[in-house]
């Protein structure tokens, strides 16, 4: 008898089933980490890049509860999760992260993602994010480099235990592209400059909706958010200092998320336009022309949306000949893979 007491007085103290007046209620709810994993390093690099997360949460009807949104030093402790306080049950999540607290993204100047968020009670197809952009299509980046915006979502409903922490990871995907573009002329490297040039990126890539596809109606034009020259690096040669070979374009970019659809027609276009000349010296299909790095890796193979979704930070260098591009070579950063496309093997 003696033994059995004890055995149960131990059982008391390690398990959450036997329930006494003199213990504190086991803990219950959902913890959540967070991974910024879905990258072409394939490193999780949620602490060094992410600043805010708010997470959208769902009964198992799908009718929006609340949201919880946490910021700052936080995130970047280690073993950070997110715990919700939830009673047992089945649960859905939608997850919008940023660089920095969405108040303080939207407070600036520049596009912002405004974000659409359900009321009590509507599903969770209410949430959605849309770019700013004017009537004509125009994205008012004044200057500024777009917020960087990411995307999570519950693969499954996750369901919620009576006796103890629920834990589940999502891994987020990176909406906002950086895309460089760069103007080399053949002939005469000196002559470029920037300015006689009329950069522009077109899409229909504006609406986010809450499960990361696109809604396409509206037309959008993106232009650089800068626009410089660079000059080449003075070369010596013996003795004798030798004066700057040439300079290049800069223009720089940043979109949403972009697509690689089935009907080439409907991918995004980077067009570039001679202001002097008036004729448009490049016409690309830009989901076409960055995916084609994909192969450029040796152990992983990925589709071309899969590829656009990973990267982020692409490189365009175009090679020009007067008013005609004759190739260019396409480079994606930290990985340093680069392809050299020439200009008539390129389906517009």
């Amino acid at each position: 008898m003696v033994l059995f007491g004890c055995l149960l007085m131990a059982g008391g103290w390690t398990a959450c089933e036997y329930i006494h007046d003199d213990l504190s209620p086991c803990p219950c709810g959902l913890n959540l980490t967070f991974e910024y994993d879905y990258n072409l390093q394939r490193a999780d690099m949620f602490a060094d890049h992410v600043g805010e997360v708010t997470v959208y949460v769902f009964d198992d009807t799908g009718a929006f509860l609340f949201s919880q949104s946490e910021s700052g030093e936080t995130l970047r402790e280690d073993g950070y999760e997110m715990h919700l306080e939830l009673s047992p049950g089945k649960y859905s999540y939608l997850v919008s992260a940023m660089q920095c607290p969405y108040g303080e993204a939207t407070a600036g100047e520049g596009a912002d993602f405004m974000r659409t968020e359900p009321q009590p009670g509507e599903p969770m197809t209410t949430l959605s994010h849309t770019l700013e952009h004017g009537a004509d299509g125009l994205v008012p980046h004044a200057g500024m480099p777009l917020d960087t915006l990411w995307h999570g979502m519950s693969a499954e409903p996750v369901e919620v235990a009576l006796d103890g922490i629920t834990r589940d990871t999502v891994s987020l995907v990176r909406n906002t592209k950086q895309i460089a573009v760069a103007l080399r002329e053949l002939d005469d490297p000196t002559r470029i400059d920037v300015d006689n040039y009329d950069f522009r990126i077109l899409d229909r890539n504006a609406l986010l909706r809450w499960d990361n596809s696109l809604d396409e109606r509206d037309a959008v034009v993106y232009t650089p958010y800068a626009t410089r020259n660079s000059e080449d690096r003075p070369t010596r040669a013996g003795d004798n200092t030798q004066t700057s070979i040439g300079r290049m374009a800069h223009a720089d970019f940043m979109t949403s998320r972009l697509l690689y659809h089935d009907t080439a027609a409907d991918d995004a276009i980077l067009s570039v336009t001679n202001r002097t000349t008036g004729k448009e010296v490049i016409r690309v299909n830009l989901a076409d022309m960055l995916s084609r790095l994909r192969t450029a890796a040796d152990i992983y193979r990925y589709t071309p949306q899969e590829f656009l979704d990973r990267g982020h930070d692409y490189q365009l260098t175009f090679f020009l000949r007067g008013d005609t591009w004759e190739y260019v070579n396409v480079e994606i950063s930290v990985l340093s893979w680069s392809k050299r496309i020439q200009y008539e093997t390129i389906g517009l």
